[in-house]
């Protein structure tokens, strides 16, 4: 015999002994409240799944951050739906409100909840259904501002008429055989039916088509995952599985996205690049932007021949953050005119304080021209005039060896 010192803790009584026994110890539960997540969602202690789910999307609407609600008043809501869409969450919260949500713990495992032994839930989960992944593709502009779209899906449930029929796959027998091979080994084993659980009879399945409202919040990254619970395809004894939609980013004429930040590319002139420019943007939520260098700023090029400059905070906004943005950056290219006048050449050297050096003259200088040739054409032409030596040299050696035996 032992003893547990402070008695048993939270209203609980030890098993064997009803209340009225002699030695049982129990502590009144007070009167909890069983309203207050009907009242975050709007609905009645009878409302139905569907009018559940419906008051759900509605008030997420209206609450969500990106809508400009509160963020605590956003996962409340989602507390709450989570807990009235569960069956069984919501007939424990209906009874014991939400202190009963958190303990898991019975009459038959809390001593070794005490002693740390087992994990205070012995009620093995229903099996689910394999989730279903189907892809969204949104534009970066619809990413930029959030968006809501419509997913339609078919998926198999149930018929509500309840009938059965023979299960095809295992012909009605419950069981299936299946044939292992290792090498000249062959096996037949004998396995229950995953179809129909070895009952030998399916129930009668009809397909349904939905259309699921899914919500890509701002700044969703590229392969983000929204799940949708419970809308995969029914089974019997089964919890149905989830949809997992995956965000697809379509890509952009203009900008260039990763994570938060944009690029954008863009040709200066000389000009330019030396007293300033300034550059009317249109952005991915149809603001204008007027864009402007630094004064007195020229713009250098990098090791890699492209000048780098950066708007701050005007790049995607941060996903789940949508009050933070990303950086938008310019990638820069010089665009060089095809010909300059000679006076614009002499008046911008005498602007820029490049000395002439035409004085100089000497009787041993040969003076050369630059001009444009292909390095690949003038590779093969040299190469063909060397070839056409050797050639020659080949002809005249034979030649000679010929005169000889003359």
């Amino acid at each position: 015999m032992f003893f547990i010192p402070g008695g048993i803790p939270g209203g609980h009584q030890i098993p064997g002994r009803g209340p009225d026994e002699e030695g049982a110890r129990t502590v009144p539960s007070p009167q909890v409240d069983t309203s207050r997540f009907y009242d975050l969602l709007g609905v009645t202690k009878d409302a139905t799944p569907a009018e559940i789910k419906k008051a759900y999307h509605k008030q997420a609407m209206r609450l969500h951050p990106d809508k400009g609600g509160d963020p605590d008043d956003f996962k409340e809501l989602q507390r709450a739906f989570e807990v009235l869409s569960d069956e069984e969450l919501r007939k424990r919260y209906d009874h014991t409100g939400e202190e009963g949500l958190d303990d898991d713990v019975n009459g038959q495992d809390l001593f070794s909840h005490i002693f740390g032994k087992g994990t205070g839930r012995n009620k093995p989960s229903r099996p689910r259904t394999k989730d279903v992944v189907r892809p969204i593709w949104v534009t970066l502009d619809e990413l930029y501002v959030g968006v809501n779209r419509k997913l339609p899906i078919t998926r198999k449930v149930l018929d509500p008429s309840g009938e059965t029929s023979k299960c095809d796959a295992c012909d009605g027998k419950g069981v299936v055989i299946q044939v292992l091979r290792m090498g000249p080994i062959v096996r037949q084993v004998q396995q229950t039916c995953e179809k129909c659980g070895g009952k030998g009879y399916a129930p009668k399945m009809q397909s349904v088509r939905e259309v699921l409202e899914v919500f890509v919040e701002k700044g969703s990254p590229n392969g983000h995952k929204i799940t949708i619970h419970g809308k995969a395809d029914e089974a019997v004894g089964c919890e149905p599985g989830d949809v997992v939609v995956v965000v697809r980013e379509q890509d952009h004429p203009k900008f260039m996205r990763k994570e938060a930040d944009l690029y954008y590319t863009l040709e200066l002139s000389i000009s330019e690049a030396l007293t300033g420019f300034r550059l009317v943007m249109q952005h991915l939520d149809d603001r204008k932007l007027l864009i402007r260098s630094k004064p007195g700023e020229v713009l250098r090029p990098r090791h890699s021949g492209l000048i780098l400059k950066a708007v701050k905070g005007a790049g995607m906004p941060i996903h789940q953050d949508p009050f933070n943005f990303g950086n938008l950056f310019l990638v820069v290219t010089l665009g060089f005119p095809e010909a300059m006048p000679e006076a614009t050449g002499t008046a911008l050297k005498q602007t820029l304080g490049i000395k002439e050096t035409a004085g100089e003259s000497h009787e041993d200088l040969e003076e050369v021209v630059c001009e444009d040739i292909d390095p690949l054409s003038s590779a093969k032409s040299s190469k063909k005039v060397t070839t056409q030596a050797y050639d020659e040299d080949d002809e005249e050696h034979h030649h000679g060896i010929e005169c000889k035996h003359q």
